[in-house]
C-alpha cells in the first residue's frame, strides 16, 4: 500500500505524522513500513542517518527518492499489499518526480490548519488530486491545532471538505512532537495520536 502524506501548504506537519505513522504501524501492528523523503530538506533522511551513526537500530527504513527509484520500490510494494511504503512529499506537486507517486497512491493523507490560507490551499490541493488520481481517497488531519478558543467556521471548512474524503478528529500543536524519532514516539504524545491513528488503520489499512 502507497501512502502520501500531502498537501500545497507547507508547514501543516506532513513529516512529522510521516514519521508518527510509520512508528505507530511499526511498534503497534507489527507492520512492514518504509518511508520514502521526497521533500528538498530531506529531514527525514538525514534523521536516519544521525540514527546509524549513533549505532542504533531504527523501526524502518528511510529512502530518498533517488534510492527508491533506483530499487523500483513503488512496483514492489504494489506486488505486496501488505507491505506499506508512507511518502513525504514537497509542498509543490508541479514537481515532474511526484507524478508518479500521485498516480500509484492507495490513500492520501492531508494535514491541515483551520485558518483561512490553509484552508483555501486544502481546498485547491483537493481539486488537483480529483483530477490526477479520483479513485484515491483523502483523510484529511487537522493536525497542529492550539489549545483554547473556538475555531471560526471550523463546521463550515468540515463540509467543504467532506467533499473530497473524510475528516478524522484533532491534533493538537505539543512541543513533545520535536522529540519524535524514527526510533521512538515520546509517551506524551500517545494520548493525542492514537485515537486518530487507529481510527485511520481500521478504516483504510486494517486487513
Amino acid at each position: 500500500m502507497i501512502i502520501l502524506f500531502a498537501n500545497i501548504k507547507g508547514g501543516v506537519g506532513k513529516s512529522t505524522l510521516t514519521l508518527a505513522l510509520a512508528n505507530y504501524l511499526s511498534q503497534e501492528h507489527r507492520r512492514w513500513v518504509s518511508i520514502v523523503d521526497l521533500d528538498f530538506k530531506q529531514s527525514l533522511v538525514n534523521m536516519q542517518k544521525n540514527t546509524q551513526i549513533l549505532q542504533t537500530p531504527a523501526l524502518y527504513s528511510i529512502y530518498s527518492c533517488e534510492q527508491a527509484e533506483s530499487m523500483n520500490l513503488l512496483s514492489q510494494i504494489k506486488e505486496h499489499p501488505n507491505k506499506i511504503v508512507l511518502v513525504d512529499t514537497p509542498s509543490n506537486i508541479q514537481e515532474s518526480t511526484l507524478k508518479n507517486y500521485f498516480s500509484l497512491a492507495d490513500l492520501i493523507i492531508c494535514p491541515f490548519c483551520y485558518d483561512q490560507y490553509t484552508t483555501h490551499a486544502t481546498l485547491l490541493f483537493s481539486l488537483v488530486i480529483s483530477k490526477i488520481n479520483p479513485r484515491v481517497p483523502i483523510c484529511y488531519i487537522p493536525n497542529r491545532i492550539k489549545s483554547g478558543p473556538i475555531i471560526d467556521a471550523k463546521a463550515e471548512i468540515e463540509k467543504a471538505l467532506a467533499n473530497f474524503g473524510t475528516i478524522t478528529s484533532i491534533i493538537n500543536d505539543r512541543i513533545d512532537f520535536q522529540k519524535l524519532t524514527n526510533i521512538h514516539t515520546p509517551t506524551t504524545l500517545l494520548s493525542l495520536i492514537m485515537p486518530v491513528f487507529d481510527s485511520l488503520y481500521h478504516q483504510y489499512l486494517y486487513k
